[in-house]
This record gives structure tokens, C-alpha cells and sequence, in this order.
């Protein structure tokens, strides 16, 4: 499977040491294009969190996107690249947040998967438990900024439970 890597499913990852989660459910075949891996080691970065994201990013293929297409204003480069690398070289897959992004994704025939999608394929193939995966959740939503309507909440912790 291939797979192309957006910034904030990688960031949220690693702030709860779950990075590994990507090849683990995903695969080795992972596509992260340059300017994704620059948003990522933006400075500033904690730097625990930059050594494992650069440990993470030599497992994967860094690919530099020419001439991105704009598929909306409110993307931004990184999301341009990602999603136009996507669509060049046929990935199955692309793991991304943003709702633009997902729905310019599925309008061109990529499947998207979020960060909350990945943590919720790691309980169902009881690589962590649901507990630990809603901890997860929490934990993202709280101490790091993920934002989820409740509805998206509600989806997630009834997922869990099945």
C-alpha cells in the first residue's frame, strides 16, 4: 500500500508517542513530500519530538512535488504537495486531518485517514487498547490541540467501544 503523510497526523502522533503506528497499520511505503517533513522540523520543535520524527522520516520516501496543484486557498503548501503527490503517483492512501484536505482527497479518489481513524485501526487490531486509544483522544484533544466537534467525539468513542 502507499501511502502519502500530511504534517498534523504525524505531529499529533508523535506528541503522544504513537508514530510508530503508521508502518505498524499502514506499511513501509510511506511518501512524505519536502515541504510536509519542513512543516514537521519547523524550529521550535521539542526535541525529543524532533529526534523521533527525523528517525521516523529516514523510514520513509521524502519526495520533492513540482509544480503543486492548488486545490483550495485554505490548504496550504504542505497540504498542496501531499495531496498532489497523492493523486501523481496513485496512492491508496492519504493520511491527513484538515476537512478540506480530506474532502478534496475523496473528490479525487484518494482515501483519507485521519489521525483519529489510525488510532482507532490500532483497538481494533488490539495494537493498543480501546482504553489506551481513548486516552490517546483525550490527550490529543486536551493537551495538544486537536480539534473535534462533539459529534466527531461521540463517533470516535463509539467506535471504541465496538
Amino acid at each position: 500500500m502507499i501511502v502519502v503523510a500530511d504534517a498534523s497526523p504525524l505531529i499529533f502522533l508523535v506528541k503522544i508517542r504513537r508514530l510508530g503506528l503508521v508502518h505498524r497499520l499502514l506499511g513501509r511505503d510511506i511518501r512524505v513530500p519536502r515541504a510536509v517533513r519542513n512543516e514537521v522540523l519547523a524550529p521550535g520543535i521539542d526535541p525529543a519530538e524532533e529526534d523521533l520524527l527525523r528517525a521516523f522520516l529516514k523510514t520513509c520516501r521524502i519526495e520533492t512535488v513540482r509544480r503543486p496543484r492548488r486545490f483550495a486557498t485554505c490548504m496550504s503548501l504542505a497540504d498542496n504537495e501531499a495531496l498532489t503527490l497523492a493523486l501523481r503517483i496513485h496512492a491508496d492512501m492519504i493520511l491527513c486531518d484538515e476537512r478540506a484536505m480530506r474532502v478534496m482527497a475523496e473528490y479525487e479518489g484518494v482515501r483519507p485517514l485521519g489521525t483519529l481513524g489510525l488510532i482507532i485501526k490500532a483497538a481494533r487490531r488490539n495494537i493498543v487498547t480501546p482504553s489506551d486509544a481513548k486516552q490517546a483522544v483525550d490527550t490529543l484533544i486536551r493537551s495538544h490541540g486537536l480539534r473535534v466537534g462533539v459529534e466527531v467525539y461521540q463517533a470516535v468513542l463509539t467506535a471504541l467501544e465496538s
